[in-house]
């Protein structure tokens, strides 16, 4: 692949402009505080499957989200979603999956991410699969951030498991 002269941030806007103007109800993590969301461009992704139809951000489980990202310097870490478009749980993969697909490879092309991803609950086999196809595998499956809502216990294993990911993240040389 030929070096583009664009910046990792300046391609990820082109892709979010993109998905705004290809993907029906298209959500993306937003910047909040210090935390880049969906322009976030350390070569370390942090994905679930699909985006509910919940308000974000909110108090709850969002706010910890993005404050425990801070805490343990992931400010800058990649958060997205395989399906770019909001739905239900139980709602199955839109017709144009294809292009979602299309997408988050591309987002793992741009920041050079291929080993660096951190599947979100539920989501880490299908992108485990999705990976496996480009030679690839998760390096952490983390709690799916939203049953932080359930009680002091899961805000706890949501924590530990963001500053796993930091050490991770430090071993590899992939944040300071």
């Amino acid at each position: 692949m030929i070096p583009s002269p664009l910046s990792k941030a300046q391609l990820l806007h082109r892709l979010e402009q993109r998905i705004a103007s290809e993907v029906k109800d298209a959500w993306l993590f937003p910047q909040r505080g210090a935390v880049g969301g969906f322009l976030g461009t350390a070569p370390i992704v942090i994905v679930g499957w699909r985006p509910s139809w919940s308000s974000f951000p909110d108090e709850g489980a969002n706010k910890l989200f993005y404050e425990f990202l801070t805490e343990f310097g992931l400010e800058n870490v990649h958060l997205t979603n395989v399906i770019k478009s909001r739905g239900n749980k139980d709602d199955p993969d839109p017709d144009n999956f294809a292009l979602h697909e299309d997408i988050f490879v591309r987002e793992l092309e741009i920041l050079n991410a291929w080993h660096g991803v951190a599947p979100l609950g539920r989501a880490y086999e299908r992108v485990a699969a999705l990976t496996s196809n480009h030679g690839s595998k998760p390096i952490l499956r983390l709690p799916q951030y939203a049953s932080m809502s359930y009680g002091v216990d899961q805000v706890s294993a949501f924590r530990k498991a963001i500053g796993d990911l930091a050490t991770v993240a430090r071993r590899r040389g992939w944040i300071a």
